[in-house]
Formats: C-alpha cells, sequence, structure tokens
C-alpha cells in the first residue's frame, strides 16, 4: 500500500543496549512527497515539538526529547502525533552508538483493528522472564498505539480475552508475551501495533534493541517472497516469524515463499524486518541515505520484481537491465541488491514490484522497507497523478475527434508506439467490445510523412501487418483494441467513423 499520508502517530520503544555512556536517540524523518508541505510534529497532548516547511522531495529530521522513551508502564500518553497539510513519508530511527532500527510508519488511514501477532524468535523465547526481572531477558512486546478516538482493545492469547483496556485518544497500551502462546489485538477503532524487544543479546555481551510495525490482518491469505540477499552471511541465523503460526520458522532458501492473512517478519541478530505481500507491490520507491543524524553508511536497496520485469527497473533515469539477479525459488520473481551512492535513490518500474532499503552497522543489519510513492503505472517514470483516458461513446471522423477531446480538456491520444502499446491492453479491458479507436497521428498532405499532433518527434510506432499503406489507403491513424492483431495501428480515410481515444499525461515525479 502507498506509504504516504497527512496523519501518523507513533512511539519510541524503551532503548536499554547496552552502549554505556551513549545515550539513546529517537529520530524521526519527514520526507515530503507534494511540495510546500506544513508539517506539525506533537506530543499527546498537542504541545508542539517542531513546525516546519518541507519544499518537493525535501527531508527533515527532528529528534525527539528524551522523556517521551517508553518506560515499562501498561498505559502511557507517550506518543508522538505528526500531520501535514500535503502527502508526507515518515520514517522512525532508534539509535543507541551500535544499535540502530529503522521503521517506515503507515499513515492514520492506512491502520486496522484486528492484528495477529508473530511468534517470538526461538532463542529469544527461551529466556523468556516476567517484565519486572532482568531487563535484557525480558520477554517480547506488544504497543498498541491509539489514534485520535477513544478506544477499547483486547488482549487474546490463544483465543482466550487475557485483558482489555480502555485508551483515550493518542494513548497507548503495552502487552508482554509468554512462550508457545498464540496473541492478537482486536480494537473497537483503527490502531498501530509495534512489535520488539527493549535489548536483544547479539555479541560481545551487547544487546541492541528490535522493533517493527506490523500489519493488519487481511481478508484473505496474502503472498510473502524472502529475497536471498536478506540472508547474506546469516542464512543459518535466519528465521520468520508468521502472524498465524505459533512458532518461528527456520529460514529455507528452497522454499522462500510463504502464505499468511497477517504481518510475516523476517529476524536475524539486530533485525526484524516487516515483509510485504505481493498484492502490496509497487512502481515507484524512494530512499534517503546520507542523514546528517542519524549518520550510517554502507546502505544498500534490495529489489523483488517479477523475473519477466526485470529490464524495466531503474533507479532515477538508469536502467538496471543486464545485470544480475537471484532467483527466489518456488516464485516467479527475482532479487538484487543494489548499493546506494546518492543521497536520493528513486527505483521505479512500469510493473509491480517491492524494495527494500538495508542498512549495516558492522556485521548487524537493520532496515525497513523503502517508502512507496506511488501504485500507478507508467512507461515515463513515478506516477503522482494517473492519466486520464476517455474513449468517446459515439464513433465520429478524425477532424470531429480532436474537438470532441478538446471539448473534455484532453488531447486526442498521440504517445508514442510503445507507450500506446502499454495502454492498449487496459483499453481492451475496459471495453472488450470496441475493435478501433482514432489516434493522433496523420499523414501530411504535403510530404506524405506521418506526424503527432502534439508536434513531437516521432521514436516509435505499432504499425500492424502491412501497415501503413500509400497515401491514398488514408491519411489518419486509427489503433486496433483486438489483442489478436497485437493493437496494431493502421492508416484509414480522415472521415471513416469511429470512437476517439481521448488522453492526458500522467504527472510523472521522474521525468
Amino acid at each position: 500500500m502507498n506509504s504516504s499520508g497527512l496523519h501518523f502517530v507513533t512511539a519510541f520503544p524503551e532503548n536499554i543496549a547496552h552502549y554505556h555512556p551513549s545515550k539513546a536517540e529517537n529520530i524521526i524523518e519527514i520526507t515530503s512527497v507534494e511540495g510546500n508541505a506544513k508539517v506539525i510534529i506533537q506530543n499527546s497532548s498537542g504541545m508542539l515539538i517542531k513546525e516546519f516547511e518541507l519544499k518537493k522531495t525535501w527531508k527533515e529530521y527532528t529528534i525527539i526529547p528524551s522523556q517521551l522513551e517508553l518506560q515499562r508502564n501498561q498505559i502511557s500518553n507517550k506518543t508522538v502525533r505528526i500531520t501535514s497539510d500535503k502527502l508526507i513519508n515518515v520514517r522512525t530511527f532508534h539509535r543507541k552508538n551500535g544499535s540502530i532500527q529503522t521503521s517506515l510508519l503507515k499513515a492514520s488511514d492506512k491502520l486496522g483493528k484486528l492484528y495477529k501477532i508473530p511468534p517470538m524468535p526461538s532463542k529469544i523465547a527461551e529466556q523468556s522472564l516476567r517484565p519486572s526481572e532482568v531487563p535484557e531477558a525480558a520477554p517480547f512486546t506488544v504497543i498498541v498505539i491509539n489514534n485520535s478516538a477513544k478506544n477499547n482493545v483486547t488482549w487474546k492469547g490463544d483465543t482466550v480475552v487475557m485483558q482489555e483496556v480502555s485508551l483515550q485518544p493518542f494513548n497507548l497500551a503495552q502487552f508482554w508475551m509468554s512462550k508457545d502462546v498464540t496473541y492478537e489485538v482486536e480494537a473497537s477503532e483503527p490502531v498501530s501495533v509495534l512489535f520488539g524487544h527493549p535489548c536483544t543479546t547479539v555479541f560481545n555481551c551487547t544487546c541492541g534493541m528490535l522493533v517493527t510495525p506490523l500489519d493488519p490482518v487481511s481478508q484473505t491469505k496474502l503472498n510473502f517472497f524472502i529475497p536471498p540477499d536478506f540472508t547474506t552471511n546469516g542464512e543459518d541465523e535466519a528465521s520468520l516469524l508468521i502472524a498465524d503460526q505459533g512458532s518461528p520458522l527456520p529460514y529455507d532458501p528452497n522454499r522462500p515463499a510463504v502464505k499468511s492473512v497477517g504481518s510475516v517478519v523476517f529476524h536475524r541478530p539486530g533485525l526484524l524486518l516487516n515483509i510485504i505481500p505481493e498484492e502490496d507491490f509497487a512502481t515507484c520507491f524512494r530512499i534517503n541515505i546520507y542523514p546528517k543524524k542519524p549518520k550510517f553508511t554502507n546502505t544498500k536497496a534490495v529489489l523483488v520484481v517479477h523475473k519477466d520485469h526485470k529490464d524495466l527497473v531503474y533507479n532515477r533515469r538508469v536502467p538496471l537491465s543486464g545485470q544480475e539477479w537471484n532467483d527466489i525459488k518456488t516464485t516467479h520473481y527475482v532479487s538484487k541488491t543494489v548499493p546506494l551512492t546518492e543521497w536520493n535513490n528513486v527505483f521505479w518500474s512500469p510493473k509491480a514490484m517491492m524494495v527494500y532499503h538495508i542498512g549495516y552497522q558492522g556485521t548487524i543489519m537493520f532496515g525497513n522497507p523503502a517508502p512507496i510513492i506511488s501504485k500507478y503505472t507508467s512507461l515515463k517514470g513515478c506516477v503522482m497523478t494517473p492519466e486520464v483516458v476517455n474513449m468517446g461513446d459515439v464513433a465520429m471522423g478524425w477532424r470531429e475527434s480532436i474537438q470532441y477531446c478538446k471539448n473534455l480538456g484532453l488531447d486526442l491520444a498521440s504517445m508514442d508506439g510503445t507507450e500506446m502499446r502499454f495502454l492498449a491492453p487496459k483499453l481492451h479491458a475496459m471495453n472488450e467490445t470496441l475493435m478501433q479507436v482514432w489516434i493522433g497521428f496523420r499523414r501530411s498532405s504535403l510530404t506524405g510523412e506521418w506526424y503527432r499532433l502534439n508536434k513531437t518527434k516521432i521514436e516509435n510506432t505499432h504499425w500492424g501487418e502491412g501497415e501503413p499503406g500509400e497515401p491514398e489507403a488514408g491519411q489518419c491513424a486509427m489503433m486496433s483494441l483486438d489483442p489478436d492483431k497485437d493493437f496494431g495501428w493502421s492508416d484509414e480515410s480522415c472521415c471513416t467513423a469511429a470512437v476517439p481515444l481521448c488522453y492526458k499525461d500522467p504527472l510523472v515525479f521522474l521525468n
């Protein structure tokens, strides 16, 4: 789903990572999607933390006051609200020297009321104690963050109600897990849910916190693919935490695809990564790196795309075609790791794919799904506002078709052949009985050369077999909507009656 939104609410779990005397830093990264976004960051009671304006594609980092970090009280008002008048993406950093966690937040309108909780990783579950005892070995925590309405939250274990709490707007509740129990959260109003641990042992007597947002329960089982790129130098330590399974599943490179109605979380030491289902793949992603705070290097993008579309993937204007991809076994998908060297990276494809942002602190991985900024498809780049397509319902001549489209504020379609061929299957799906439409190409009566109505140079055409004929065969162009004719073009008399194809270009983020 699109990561952009206008309203967000989050919290910063207790970070007791062992890096004394370093202090924990809690940071919010906000990136604008549209221009001149006015952003306000407040605490739960509305007290202002920061207010600023962001130009398009700019980003801003805000350090959250340390007193807003959660303690172990079950009910708390230590939440942070982010609002904007234009679409933004929001990411959080939880940092304490060698311990870093990053999370991509969901906007308030994309939250749910029912969440199934993944199982704890096995090694940590074996150390599980009550939260009042040794904090490094305490159980995993589930943090339920309320939005703007009063809410009733039910905490269930093995389908049995274990606890019920009432939450005021922008308050939260914390629940602690036990080994071998399957949990879920049900609320009367939408909530966001964080899943994590304050400090898990990593190596050399140090520990780092783990945290990731979870996805609400879906109506059907969704498909999740785990790219082999996640397991580099750590395949034996990797596991999958699947929301509707009672125990962790060791990562199997020969079976990297799973199904679930809830979250699937990839785990390896130092990392909890919420996997995005195939059904939520998108076409355009943005990754920012080299922020002033926190500063880290060695960050990469991991791309997942259908193997038939791997030559249609770009980073800004640079195609990734011809590069090596890894098979995700048992699926039709492939993956690739791309080192990030630019501060602003825009990965896009006219076909749906998924991108993750992965970083390294020494040998420890951290990361999050890359922010999605568009799900619309185009051969031009990242589409912010989709194209407008109108096929008239009355057949008319070519000249009359031009005026018909102008009356709608559109133009008779005159994209090049590649773009027209990309659009044609969509048109066929819209009206399977319509066989041909006028398009904005005409033959010059003076020279016999074909030209576009929009006066741009013709780069590609898509003439049908034996087309176009001699000048006397026809002066204007039609496009077939018959898949059996490969949507080819033909030249026709401009007085022939046909339905016009009216079109307006999409608003593209990346030109």
